[in-house]
């Protein structure tokens, strides 16, 4: 760029949406970013498509092949094979792609190639969501002058010129960002009716709007705006969008459903889609597959609610908004017939359009109130500050681990490999020991805080130390190292992924102290992901060594604690990958519970730092923390067998209020594919259990009320379809079934699609829809598949059977 250095000027923002794209035969890095004066297109141009080759196979590649215009630099850099690599920049994307497929041909190893260069650019410099960037405001039209542009003139959604950027680096920003909730409504056949708009200012002002479909009516909803037509319905929304600015859109499939139908119906009637900033089009990188990976909106953000909740590690039954809004914030939809709510939705729009304006206007503020009960838009931008993936990208534990990992592999003089390492070995999962079945008091739950991330920082597992250990193994000997599993020796010195894991643990503390939840809660999953990503075969850096040496030392100090602990007099009945559980006594005086618990993972603290200290020269991370106290608790035996179960178990524990309250896990009270009655009467059942209270007479009258038609509203199982009914392989699930039926029977293809939710009971007919059963309930089939496997457990450690308990009433059948 030819200008003086007086004429450079500083902004700075959050990096919303980041591109590369090819102009006049130049590459150039495109960044939409918001700043405090308003949103500012970044350039920086003249860049190049980077990806690493060995120097010894570098001339064999560039004369293989038309590739002219690729420059090829050596580089101060060596693969994981200790072997030098020089560097290939490409101009253009095709380029790049051409020296892909040349090298492939040739079986010549490419280094970080699939490494996007508008991600690159930004990581390298350890930029993630707040960045600075040195340049000069231009014109965005091409054929103008150049233009300084004061960054004081800028004003939001009136101008937003090009900011050529010749430097960029990493800042701190607390710039808050602009969001909608957006949802549409449709009918049958995708026609839009209207689009529900629904947000606060950054003042925290109310923002409400409907664009509806239809003449003109008084009503007393000044929020509701009326257009003739669809036509005009999406015309009028591009104008919104450019008014209005968001920088985030929000929604409930948003992606898969509103998108993606507004989309679809611009297509219909030749409307350019122009609602990214800079009049640039929502489009999709893959014609027809309406996924948030391949959705491209320049300059807006997109969060789908469903996807950040799961994310968050959030678990509901369902995630329909109807079922998440009334667990989240006691409310629903705005709407009579929820199920049938199509047949509703047209008759309102025929009918009463104020009454379906407020139900669109609705659906958008509830997804808005999720997002803020559940902090999710703290949460999406704590994640991207700390990942430096794009923000509102979701998933990507890969991508994450990659940008978390590189700047610093390529700082240590190392490139990322060019695929996983393994051979087949795979690494074994979480310890689990065998239980130790049946009924206690006292049970105390000892957790190891962040097992895995600890054992990393205190083992030195790292991909690079792994090379650089195996090194130095032949060269000074394995008393330079540490050592690991199947082979593995790692490196003490600078490990990176140790060193990463000790920030992050830093910075989590930092949050809790500060009450800082959903920073919190972003690091706690990042930590607990890399494993995961050591552990992938999608991931280049993956080694069973690096994976092994995780796990199977994981197996070792559960083993080792449990000696320890069971050394101090207490009995060990139960273990999984960072949970022991112990048993006290039945008749342990509870006063000293806490203090017991306490002492114990001190103690055993105390044993795993002198024991690394003395054996291997490390100090130890490993924290066992006292995390539960079942006053009451009970480990089935694995169904029609005395070995105890995994897994499995339930219990009774104090809450915060001192209340108790049953605990599930892994019982089928936490599933969903498990009748209403079933999971009712299992409740009841442990409930009655642990209160020494008549199980078996309880029993007999479940029983007895079931075979008389009483409990008939408490058979109906739900299930939601995963995909389209014709693409499931196989079709004898019994939801599969009854929606085969339901479609027969109404003739409406809905009930097989995607996300269709099916009610049905179980006839003698088999599955059938609740609505067009034809057959009686087969209530044998509740009893011998529902309550007999939940009774089963319970009334084995009464030392009797289900049948037995049930004999009089079975005979009724």
């Amino acid at each position: 760029m030819n200008s003086s250095l007086s004429e450079q000027q500083v902004i700075k923002g959050r990096v919303l949406t980041r591109h590369a794209v090819n102009r006049q035969g130049s590459l150039i890095l495109q960044y939409f970013v918001q700043t405090e004066a308003g949103p500012v297109t970044v350039e920086i141009p003249h860049q190049e498509h980077v990806c690493f080759i060995h120097t010894s196979d570098e001339f064999r590649l560039l004369q293989s092949t038309d590739l002219r215009g690729v420059r090829c630099s050596t580089l101060a850099l060596k693969s994981f094979q200790n072997i030098p690599v020089s560097g290939l920049y490409c101009g253009d994307a095709r380029q790049l792609r051409t020296l892909v497929r040349a090298a492939r041909d040739l079986d010549i190893e490419l280094f970080e190639s699939d490494v996007k260069t508008e991600h690159r650019f930004l990581i390298e410099r350890l930029i993630a969501l707040d960045a600075e960037f040195q340049g000069q405001f231009q014109e965005p039209s091409t054929q103008s002058p150049q233009v300084i542009a004061p960054v004081s003139d800028l004003a939001p959604a009136k101008r937003q010129p090009l900011f050529i950027a010749n430097r960029a680096r990493r800042t701190e920003s607390t710039i808050r960002l602009r969001a909608i909730s957006l949802d549409f409504e449709c009918s049958f056949s995708g026609e839009l009716y209207s689009v529900g708009l629904y947000g606060q200012t950054l003042d925290g002002i109310v923002y409400q709007k409907v664009i509806m479909v239809g003449e003109p009516e008084e009503t007393e909803q000044g929020y509701i705006e009326w257009v003739a037509n669809e036509f005009e319905l999406i015309m009028r929304l591009i104008a919104w969008f450019n008014e209005y600015d968001p920088d985030i859109i929000i929604g409930w499939s948003v992606v898969t459903f509103d998108l993606a139908l507004l989309y679809r119906r611009a297509k219909y009637h030749n409307i350019a889609l122009n609602i990214g900033r800079d009049n640039h089009p929502l489009s999709w990188k893959v014609e027809d597959k309406f996924r948030p990976e391949t959705l491209s909106l320049p300059g807006r953000v997109v969060l789908d609610g469903i996807d950040w909740l799961k994310a968050a590690f959030y678990q509901f039954e369902r995630y329909s908004l109807e079922f998440v809004s009334q667990v989240l914030l006691d409310e629903g939809k705005a709407i009579h017939n929820v199920d049938n709510r199509m047949d509703e939705i047209n008759s309102l729009f025929l009918n009463d359009k104020p009454a379906l304006a407020h139900y669109n206007l609705t659906d958008s503020r509830l997804v808005w109130d999720i997002f803020e009960k559940t902090q999710l838009f703290d949460f999406v931008i704590e994640r991207a500050k700390l990942t430096g993936l794009e923000l509102g990208r979701v998933g990507a534990s890969v991508a994450a681990f990659n940008n978390l990992y590189l700047p610093h592999l390529h700082r240590a003089g190392f490139v990322a490999p060019s695929k996983p390492v393994s051979d087949g070995i795979e690494s074994p999962g979480g310890y689990v020991m065998d239980s130790v079945p049946g009924l206690y008091r006292h049970i105390l739950v000892l957790d190891f805080k962040s097992l895995y991330p600890s054992i990393i920082r205190t083992f030195l597992i790292d991909p690079k130390g792994l090379v650089q250990g195996l090194n130095q193994l032949l060269n000074q000997g394995q008393d330079e190292t540490v050592p690991g599993f199947l082979g593995a020796r790692f490196s003490r010195e600078k490990p990176i992924l140790p060193m990463l894991i000790k920030k992050l643990s830093e910075e989590r503390e930092s949050a809790k102290k500060h009450l800082d939840a959903p920073l919190s809660q972003a690091i706690k999953i990042i930590m607990n992901s890399l494993y995961g990503v050591l552990g992938s075969r999608g991931c280049v850096f993956h080694d069973a060594r690096l994976a092994s040496s995780i796990t199977m030392r994981g197996h070792e100090i559960m083993k080792q604690t449990r000696r320890w602990i069971e050394s101090e007099g207490y009995e060990v009945i139960y273990g999984d990958t960072d949970s022991t559980f112990v048993w006290l006594g039945n008749d342990f005086d509870p006063a000293k519970v806490l203090q017991t618990g306490k002492a114990l993972a001190k103690k055993v603290n105390q044993l795993w730092g002198d024991k690394l200290s003395n054996e291997f020269d490390l100090e130890s991370f490993l924290e066992l923390e006292f995390e539960t106290h079942f006053e009451q608790f009970f480990m089935p035996t694995l169904r029609g067998s005395i070995e105890g179960s995994k897994k499995r178990y339930v219990g009774t524990k104090r809450n915060n209020l001192g209340d108790s309250e049953l605990i599930f896990k892994g019982m089928e009270q936490v599933r969903s594919d498990w009748s209403p009655l079933a999971r009712r009467i299992q409740y009841e059942l442990y409930d009655r259990l642990f209160q020494q209270q008549d199980v078996e007479s309880y029993l007999r009258e479940i029983v007895d009320k079931l075979n008389r038609g009483d409990l008939d509203n408490e058979l109906v199982f739900t299930k939601q379809l995963r995909r389209d009914l014709e693409e499931y392989t196989a079709k004898s699930a019994p939801h599969l079934k009854a929606a085969r039926k339901l479609c027969d029977a109404t003739g409406d293809s809905q009930y097989g699609k995607r996300g269709a939710r099916i009610e049905y009971v179980m006839t003698l007919n088999g599955a059938e829809p609740v609505l067009y059963t034809s057959a009686l309930i087969d209530y044998n089939y509740y009893l011998s598949r529902q309550l007999e496997p939940i009774a089963e457990p319970i009334l084995t450690i009464l030392k009797t059977t289900f049948n037995k308990v049930t004999t009089n009433q079975m005979s009724l059948i």
